[in-house]
């Protein structure tokens, strides 16, 4: 009996030992496979454009305010004296830069004159051509846990945050070989006479364990699973390896859905730059928010960080880590961070979706979540803001405007460049900061008359057979079906207008007469220029398909009309500027790739007549010097039954495009003037966008000409109109009634010259 005891005794201890060793060995996998190679899962950064200011470069100083906002600078009445501030007067702003890649931090004074940079001027007098303002962080590519972090190599750690950690959370760091029997003893101390937790006798190991292999909870079993792991990470990695895991995993912040980890993020995020840059205030708040993330956050509890944050100055001077002078330096300073700049995956959800779609035409889907790779794309923050408040408020006045009735009315809108197709702005929403349903890359609208000037471009490019005063017919026109059936279209107005110049007809947007157009050119014509725009679509062939009977994406109509702006020129459009692996051995560029797919002299007649838009047409209200100094064109485009509201417009360097509509395709009382136009307007309004000067093509000649027949005129004749013709178009027959008014202009020519002659013979 006491001999099966013995041998029951030992064959548990035997079974006790081999599930121990199995146990030890599962764990000692896990530590191994954790900390060996990539030592976690990096989700890919996404950063906005950094804004670059250059000496000669065009900038309101209102929209550098802006952006200094939107980055948490801080305005002082003062020369500003940390990274992170800025002071302005007059035309001059000072900006002390937190830095960026190669850009160090320093303050630069800036001189603004006419709306261009005058001078740029570093802290020393000496003069700089080009500063950065580092870029907002946008958003991220995140693996199912949503862990953020930014990983740094032991060289990137400063000195002194090494120092205050081993101060603030184990003393012992170097000396004791993963757990610590004299802070497990002082713990258990306190936490007896207490009959609670009151302190911890973790070691920098045992964090590390934790953070890495279980969950928080305070158990006898989970410490011992965790001073097991810590004991086998001892065994494993040296003291460098190790605080340097601890540096990059401790969890700091939470952000919405996504929790920050490591010091590299966390300076990021808190204070908007690189660990490297911090000052030791800053580092000390950062350590020890490590006893409490949420109750020791700068942004939440203020006055609880900032008792937490002295209290770990007050250690590194009794350490004599500080000078008491330098002690009453940092211990005064208030405690100041940046609001996060988002607390989801993105910022800005529906630019994120472009993002992602460009990725990963060259990117695995693992690889974005787990690399680590920094993205730095083309929005531009500014106007991201402004097109969503634009986007929103104008909502806002139609529904009080109009009622019920424009209840649930969605919206997309789109800013690019207009000769790079960099996309600066896009809202999918009329609530832009929801995911879900994006308008802007996946609503397939009829566009209405939008579709128009790809039908009169086609034309123009037959420059031996159209002109811009060329006759089209805008009487009733009735077209044969299928069926025996007949297609009537009608104009907008309800009326006809006989024979009108082909500038008339797209700048007031008659469809009898576009309609007869199309149908002269032929649906091959229309279709080769749609495919020079980019349009991949086929037109079906129907005589409707040219009044907009054709479904495109607000992303595919910009396309198309990027190359109209650009004046010729098409460049594919893209979100993404650049992308970097982390170690900066990767490197990937999407750059711009104009290509000319159309003749400048088309290009020019037709950007005259979407101007007129503006002057007389469906566009009109606009001052003249503000048309002029945006040097600007577009097109309304409305759909049947006025479900779906349209307007493309470019001003300045910038393209935009804005759709209104239902999602379920009922009618919205919108036409394109009255309501997508009405978010253009607002929006440029307030970027008010200076133009590049525009060059005359060679071939170019203007003529006066009569607003209704098309024929010469003169610029005393009423009714007469300068405009633009390829050499050689021109029409010659000058009627009798406007000889009187018509100025002679080689006689004209031959009086000024005479008029020079005798000034210089009189001087001499």
């Amino acid at each position: 009996m006491r001999f099966s005891l013995k041998i029951f005794i030992y064959l548990a201890l035997l079974i006790l030992l081999v599930i121990c060793t199995a146990y030890v060995s599962i764990l000692d996998s896990k530590v191994t496979n954790k900390l060996d190679g990539a030592l976690w899962t990096v989700p890919a950064k996404v950063y906005a454009r950094p804004l670059e200011l250059a000496e000669g470069g065009r900038i309101h100083l209102d929209i550098l305010k802006k952006e200094l906002d939107i980055l948490s600078y801080e305005k002082t009445k003062e020369s500003p004296e940390l990274p992170g501030e800025y002071s302005f007067t007059g035309n001059s702003i000072s900006i002390y830069v937190r830095g960026f890649e190669k850009q160090k931090p320093s303050l630069f004074s800036l001189k603004f004159k006419e709306g261009k940079i005058e001078s740029i001027k570093r802290k020393d007098g000496i003069l700089i051509d080009l500063i950065q303002l580092e870029p907002l962080s946008i958003g991220g590519m995140y693996p199912i846990h949503l862990q953020d972090r930014i990983l740094l190599n032991f060289s990137q750690v400063p000195e002194d945050l090494k120092e205050m950690i081993l101060v603030v959370e184990d003393r012992d760091f170097f000396d004791h070989r993963g757990i610590s029997l004299k802070s497990i003893a002082r713990a258990f101390i306190k936490n007896t006479k207490s009959m609670g937790i009151q302190e911890g006798g973790s070691t920098i190991t045992q964090q590390l364990a934790k953070s890495l292999f279980f969950s928080p909870e305070q158990t006898i079993r989970r410490k011992i699973k965790e001073a097991l792991a810590a004991i086998l990470i001892e065994i494993h990695y040296s003291k460098e390896e190790i605080l340097l895991a601890y540096i990059n995993d401790v969890f700091i912040a939470q952000s919405g859905k996504r929790a920050i980890h490591g010091f590299g993020l966390a300076s990021q995020f808190f204070f908007g730059t690189t660990l490297k840059n911090l000052e030791i205030d800053q580092k000390a708040l950062l350590v020890g928010m490590l006893k409490g993330p949420s109750l020791y956050s700068p942004v939440k509890n203020p006055k609880k960080a900032k008792e937490r944050r002295n209290l770990v100055l007050t250690l590194l001077r009794n350490d004599f880590l500080l000078t008491q002078e330098e002690y009453v330096k940092f211990i005064n300073k208030p405690i100041k961070a940046i609001s996060p700049t988002y607390k989801s995956l993105s910022k800005y959800p529906s630019f994120n979706d472009l993002v992602t779609m460009d990725l990963k035409k060259n990117f695995k889907d693992r690889d974005l979540r787990t690399k680590g790779l920094k993205i730095i794309t083309n929005l531009d923050p500014v106007i991201q803001n402004l097109l969503e408040d634009s986007v929103k408020e104008t909502v806002l006045v139609l529904q009080k405007k109009y009622g019920d009735k424009l209840q649930d009315l969605e919206g997309a809108a789109i800013v690019i460049d207009s000769f790079s197709g960099e996309i600066k702005a896009v809202v999918g929403s009329t609530d832009p900061k929801t995911y879900g349903f994006n308008r802007s890359i996946n609503a397939l609208r009829p566009i209405g008359s939008l579709i128009k000037p790809f039908i009169y471009l086609s034309a123009l490019q037959q420059f031996g057979k159209y002109n811009l005063s060329s006759l089209l017919d805008d009487s009733k026109l009735s077209v044969p079906l299928s069926g025996g059936q007949l297609w009537e279209p009608n104009n907008f107005d309800k009326k006809f207008h006989g024979m009108i110049p082909l500038h008339v007809a797209l700048s007031e947007s008659y469809n009898v007469a576009t309609t007869r157009l199309g149908l002269d050119l032929g649906y091959s014509s229309v279709q080769k220029t749609f495919t020079e725009l980019g349009i991949e679509k086929e037109i079906s062939e129907y005589p409707s398909v040219f009044l907009g009977a054709f479904e495109m994406t607000p992303i595919e109509v910009i396309q198309a009309y990027q190359t109209i702006a650009s004046g010729g020129f098409y460049s594919p459009l893209k979100a993404i500027r650049k992308v970097n692996s982390s170690d900066n051995k990767l490197f990937f560029s999407y750059p711009s790739k104009p290509e000319q797919r159309f003749r400048s002299e088309p290009i020019f007649l037709l950007k005259f007549i979407l101007k007129q838009t503006f002057l007389r047409g469906t566009a009109r209200g606009f001052p003249l010097k503000v048309i002029e100094r945006w040097n600007t064109g577009g097109k309304t485009g409305t759909s049947d039954d006025q479900r779906d509201s349209w307007f493309v417009g470019y001003a300045g360097d910038y393209l935009m495009l804005v759709w209104l509509g239902f999602d379920d395709n009922r009618k919205s009382l919108l036409t394109g003037r009255s309501g997508a136009l009405q978010v253009w307007k607002k929006f440029m309004s307030t970027l008010d966008p200076q133009a590049s000067e525009v060059r005359k093509p060679s071939r170019i000649k203007y003529e006066w000409v009569d607003h209704g027949d098309g024929l010469l005129s003169g610029e005393k004749c009423k009714g007469s109109l300068l405009i633009p013709f390829i050499s050689g178009t021109e029409p010659t027959f000058l009627p009798d009634n406007r000889k009187k008014c018509r100025i002679n202009e080689e006689s004209y020519a031959s009086k000024v010259v005479k008029k020079i002659k005798e000034a210089v013979q009189e001087r001499q």
